[in-house]
């Protein structure tokens, strides 16, 4: 089901809900049961032939095929059962001890006791900035079950105490056997059936077969009917969280969360980097976030939180977005001012904690930072060299606009950026726009320009069509723009097959292509003329530009020669001779293709016919022999 259907089906579930509740539970429920349904009646019915098989067998009947009917029922009885009962992974990170977070102990207890939950079997620290409530079952969908709550360690530490229970209640609300127990449930399998699609995606063994098709005609459909359940869950645990704490506690809660969450991942780390280099410190990351993002600029602050107001709920996530779900609480937005840390309060020795996770970054990271260490110190020297020069030429001006921006800002840079653009119009720049149009995709007042920036560059050079793409799709996804970040994620995701059929088509060459005036500069044909001159046995050259459908931007060139071949030599075995010698010896661009050509007489009519082809010739008469090399990117 490609992601259009998905959301369509969607929008025409969401109103048979709110037509019908009663009726659309009902057929979630049955939903249900089909599901387990099938896979339960797929086992029985294997273990009934495979039973069979035995039975044939005891009473005397031994016979080839009686042999081989029991060791295919048997064999898949076996991998059946191997495949549904696939162990799950448990979550990686740090099981919190008994002793590590009393008070936490207490606080979920409390809550269990409110919203009628089930016992927590684990807590589970880890560096996400998230929170997340999970049941592990020990075999797939069978098996003992524990409930594990997931806790991130960024998200802790961003939230005072009360904001922080009130995360608790939303996920624990998530398991409740309270009036909300039917969502509930649905949620939990809803989870479960993920879970088992991502066993099944990897999971290749015999057998599985027999459900493999079910299951990927099953779950889009089973996910597409829960998901309306699933967003009025995720209201529902908001309701809860509000109940426990108050209606105030969840708004300042959501707020904190939409701004510190997008501090984390785009500029804390950013942050901690440039301080490091400076006083060349070690960073103790999860240490020092608490007060790193308490000093956030409130102008960036305001700028996060707006960029979650501003996105809309979609069917790619069953959480609403921060606009919906405040205004489900009777809330508007608030910036809260965060002066205590949850960690602190709910864990008995926070600093021990905190230094574990500072640890294992530094194991996991320490070669990598120490690396950019070096590359930073080594980009500010170069800034230096180049601010000390009386004068630039366009590429030493780039530069200098890429090292202000990494090592000074955005505001400079695109100063630095709009001056080049503005110096060099008939150069046309690729990566100038590129740049300046990342900057202006900061900023709601230069968003748009930024965008026609970003496609800009892509037309002077197609080889920056992956990173485009790649800023159009952040870009998308964080302004809430889905349908167009849809579209820029199939280009990006089609972008990779489109450069190997592209790389199929260039290397299938046929005299039957298409040419074109090569529009190389003169001085790139003199390069190219000097270079087939340093061998005398080239008697004429003739350069044209190939062009490939698929990717029409990208400049191929082909390069057809005509050689003098001795009359007192084999003329295939000299031919291959000069085509090995060319190959070590030539220097020319890797996007020109060379032929030795000898008596072709319709592929050299077609090249000599494109005007401006003709770059060398000394009047040598020619030989009627052919061979040819191509070289490629």
């Amino acid at each position: 089901m490609t992601n259009e259907e998905f959301e369509l089906l969607v929008r025409k579930l969401e109103k048979k809900a709110e037509e019908n509740p009663g009726s659309y539970r009902f057929k979630v429920l049955l939903l249900t049961a089909l599901g387990y349904g099938y896979i339960l009646l797929s086992l029985a019915l294997v273990l009934f032939f495979l039973t069979i098989s035995v039975l044939y067998l005891a009473d005397g009947h031994f016979t080839f095929g009686s042999l081989k009917v029991l060791a295919i029922t048997g064999g898949l009885s076996f991998f059946i059962i191997k495949s549904l009962f696939v162990k799950m992974q448990l979550p990686q990170g740090h099981y919190l001890k008994e002793n590590e977070a009393p008070e936490l102990q207490k606080a979920i207890s409390d809550i269990s006791n409110k919203l009628k939950t089930p016992k927590i079997h684990a807590i589970v620290l880890d560096d996400d900035f998230n929170a997340a409530v999970l049941q592990h079952h020990k075999f797939g969908l069978f098996g003992p079950k524990k409930n594990i709550l997931l806790i991130g360690i960024p998200l802790m530490s961003s939230l005072t105490r009360e904001q922080f229970i009130s995360v608790l209640a939303h996920e624990l609300a998530h398991i409740s056997h309270s009036d909300t127990s039917f969502g509930a449930m649905i949620y939990r399998v809803r989870m479960t059936w993920a879970q088992l699609m991502t066993s099944l995606e990897k999971n290749e063994q015999f057998g599985t077969f027999l459900f493999r098709k079910f299951i990927q005609w099953f779950y889009p459909r089973y996910s597409a009917h829960t998901f309306v359940m699933a967003r009025q869950e995720e209201y529902a645990a908001d309701a809860a969280a509000a109940r426990v704490t108050s209606p105030e506690a969840v708004r300042d809660t959501l707020c904190a969360i939409s701004i510190g969450a997008q501090y984390y991942y785009e500029d804390y780390f950013k942050e901690l980097f440039e301080e490091s280099s400076k006083n060349n410190a070690v960073p103790q990351p999860y240490s020092q976030f608490f007060n790193k993002s308490q000093r956030l600029d409130p102008v960036i602050a305001n700028s996060f939180l707006k960029n979650q107001l501003d996105r809309e709920s979609s069917v790619f996530d069953t959480h609403p977005c921060l606009t919906d779900r405040l205004k489900a609480i009777g809330m508007t937005s608030n910036i809260p001012k965060n002066e205590e840390s949850a960690v602190d309060y709910f864990f008995s020795n926070p600093e021990s904690i905190l230094q574990q996770f500072n640890q294992s970054w530094l194991e996991w990271n320490g070669e990598k930072w120490n690396d950019h260490i070096a590359s930073y110190n080594e980009a500010k020297n170069r800034l230096q060299e180049l601010e000390n020069r009386k004068e630039l030429d366009l590429q030493g001006k780039f530069d200098k606009a890429v090292l202000v921006r990494q090592l000074v800002g955005n505001e400079p840079a695109a100063a630095l950026l709009e001056e080049i653009i503005a110096q060099y119009p008939e150069e046309g720049i690729a990566p100038a726009y590129l740049s300046l149009g990342n900057i202006y995709l900061h900023k709601e007042e230069t968003a748009q320009k930024g965008e026609v920036f970003i496609k800009k560059s892509v037309d002077i050079d197609w080889e920056l069509k992956e990173e485009a793409l790649e800023s159009l799709c952040e870009y998308y996804y964080y302004t809430g723009q889905m349908e167009a970040f849809e579209e820029a994620r199939a280009q990006l995701e089609a972008w990779p097959n489109i450069i190997e059929q592209f790389d199929e088509e260039f290397a299938a060459l046929s005299f039957d292509d298409h040419y074109v005036p090569h529009n190389q500069t003169p001085e790139e044909v003199a390069a190219i003329v000097d270079e087939l001159s340093r061998h005398n046995e080239i008697s004429e050259a003739y350069l044209v530009r190939r062009v490939i459908e698929l990717i029409p931007e990208r400049k191929v060139y082909a390069l057809a020669l005509t050689v003098q071949i001795p009359e007192d030599v084999e003329q295939e075995e000299y031919t291959d001779q000069l085509l090995e010698k060319y190959a070590q010896e030539f220097q020319i661009p890797e996007n020109i293709h060379y032929y030795i050509l000898n008596g072709f007489e319709d592929f050299e009519k077609k090249v000599k016919e494109v005007e401006g082809s003709f770059i060398l010739g000394h009047g040598q008469p020619r030989k009627r022999s052919a061979q040819y090399v191509s070289e490629w990117n």
